[in-house]
């Protein structure tokens, strides 16, 4: 599964438009650092409403982690790699469960309790919903199915500190794939999972 995030960063550092962006390190040195600066600083997931500080400040958690600079970086590549962005997620998803090659080919070293707080964040918190909100529709469908996939996993494992419930998410993740002109290379896929996880949770 490493094989094709190594070819995607090498096929990054040949396009045109990364000129503009002036990165000081090849993409798959400079990309994991984030990665990795984003793994050891997890948003808050419980207790965000107690006062507005606390809101303001998940709203604001990948400006304050990795800068503005790099979210338009990143945000200028999503856009203009939307064809491979599924394929790519999900080679990741599942090299999450290999954290030796992880390591060994990325220098990361991501926590299941990272994920947990990130995947938490993005379904149960006022700043990771409007965070997606904020994105396109595709990379919101396909970041919620993969922190359902990551609670769901919590849940099975007996990690769900916080009692995050899927089955707000998972009804309401289905009827937006269902009603959506958006082409997923893995819609019936996202399906078949959501489908088989809702029976899990009624």
């Amino acid at each position: 599964m490493a094989a094709p995030i190594e070819e995607f960063f090498t096929t990054l550092d040949e396009r045109p438009y990364m000129v503009e962006f002036d990165l000081p390190e090849p993409s798959d040195i400079y990309f994991p650092k984030l990665m990795q600066r984003l793994a050891d600083n997890p948003p808050l997931v419980t207790g965000e409403t107690d006062d507005l500080y606390t809101i303001l400040k998940n709203t604001a958690h990948f400006f304050r982690i990795i800068g503005k600079d790099n979210i338009l970086i990143i945000k200028g590549i999503l856009d203009r790699e939307k064809p491979t962005f599924e394929q790519i997620i999900a080679n990741f998803y599942v090299l999450l469960d290999d954290p030796d090659c992880l390591e060994d080919q990325f220098n990361l070293s991501i926590s299941k309790d990272s994920l947990y707080h990130y995947a938490g964040f993005f379904l149960d918190t006022m700043g990771g919903r409007l965070y997606l909100f904020r994105r396109d529709s595709m990379s919101r469908m396909v970041v919620n199915y993969y922190a359902v996939l990551i609670i769901d996993r919590a849940n099975r494992e007996g990690r769900n500190k916080y009692g995050i419930d899927l089955g707000g998410p998972i009804d309401d993740l289905i009827d937006e794939i269902e009603s959506s002109n958006i082409e997923l290379s893995y819609r019936e896929q996202y399906l078949d999972d959501l489908y088989d996880l809702k029976e899990r949770y009624q």
